[in-house]
């Protein structure tokens, strides 16, 4: 998910003097899947700013049924 909110500001790991790190991040399950059939992974990022990003992602089943959720907050900066 960090990786979704770097690609939105043009970095990336390979990016010279950057610096990034995940704080937080949780899951929430909403239904009952099977992880065995296809499932769609949809990630975005909402944020950043302030050396500061947030990644979303929804987790969708084959009938276009939200499955899960999960968010990660991270550290993202260049150091100079």
């Amino acid at each position: 998910l960090l990786a979704a909110a770097n690609n939105s500001v043009g970095v990336n790991f390979l990016t010279k003097n950057f610096q990034n790190a995940s704080l937080d991040h949780a899951m929430w399950f909403h239904r009952k899947f099977d992880v065995n059939d296809w499932l769609m992974y949809s990630m975005k990022s909402p944020n950043i700013s302030g050396s500061r990003c947030l990644g979303k992602g929804y987790i969708y089943d084959r009938e276009g049924l939200l499955v899960a959720t999960v968010v990660q907050e991270g550290l993202a900066r260049i150091l100079k």
